[in-house]
């Protein structure tokens, strides 16, 4: 793809997408080694939108790599400003991944799930039978000043199978790599959906999108274990409070989790 091609594609998207497109300067790159790292280090991006169509060093949580063919994938990053200090941006992974899956239930696709704190999933069976395949994820990276934060919203999400062994069972949108066309009517419909909740977001927290998130919970009352360093905190998934905590229901008491540099995963009862 040239640049030519890329700039036709950033055309399309705007088009398709207005309400982001009045919010955001939307760009596309054919190519790059990450879209959040790109716009990290421009500190004049402003309220900005990057796709990349070939990702080559994507992160993940827990420094997993994030890696996009061309096509297979969408790979995108925002720079989003909110007023006031970094603890009001409580949850905040966890909304946008409320507002990628009601997108993508609007856009037609079925089965979606959230996993905590930032993993979209597709399930593989009825609600808490199955651990389900990883669709997508979400990683935040926030830069705070005194009177507002800056945060990089970086996104991706598997159309196709992706050709690499990933920590988590993969799920994609299509069997195969889609068409242009698809590529651009997905990539809309979540910068739209991304336009109208942030702001959301930014005026009334998580608690707006907590009740959603606690629907559309993978884990919803499994027994289900938190794995950090050096702790590993066991109990039932009740959900996630207005902070965006995970709530652990531990038998004798209710365990509260922030998000961190934690680990989630589904385990059989006691």
């Amino acid at each position: 793809m040239t640049a030519d091609d890329a700039s036709l594609t950033a055309d399309a998207l705007r088009a398709l997408a207005p309400r982001a497109a009045a919010v955001w300067h939307i760009e596309v790159c054919d190519s790059t080694c990450s879209t959040s790292s790109d716009l990290l280090e421009r500190r004049d991006a402003g309220n900005c939108v990057r796709f990349a169509l070939e990702q080559t060093a994507g992160r993940g949580r827990r420094g997993r790599d994030w890696i996009a063919r061309p096509r297979d994938s969408l790979t995108f990053s925002l720079r989003v400003r909110f007023a006031g200090p970094v603890d009001r941006l409580s949850g905040l992974s966890l909304a946008v991944g409320v507002i990628l899956a009601d997108a993508l239930a609007g856009a037609g696709f079925a089965g979606l799930a959230l996993k905590w704190p930032n993993d979209l999933m597709q399930r593989s069976g009825p609600a808490g039978s199955q651990e389900g395949g990883k669709l997508g994820g979400v990683l935040i990276e926030l830069a705070s000043a005194a009177t507002h934060t800056d945060a990089v919203i970086g996104i991706g999400v598997n159309l196709a199978p992706p050709p690499v062994v990933c920590a988590l069972t993969p799920a994609s949108l299509f069997e195969a790599t889609p068409p242009r066309s698809e590529w651009l009517r997905v990539a809309a419909a979540l910068l739209e959906g991304l336009a109208v909740g942030l702001p959301v977001f930014s005026q009334q927290g998580f608690a707006a999108f907590a009740g959603r998130w606690n629907q559309i919970n993978l884990h919803a009352g499994c027994h289900v274990e938190v794995i950090g360093e050096p702790s590993r905190t066991a109990g039932v998934c009740v959900g996630a409070d207005v902070d965006g905590a995970l709530m652990l229901d531990g038998g004798d008491r209710i365990e509260r989790i922030l998000a961190g540099d934690v680990s989630l995963r589904q385990r059989g009862p006691d």
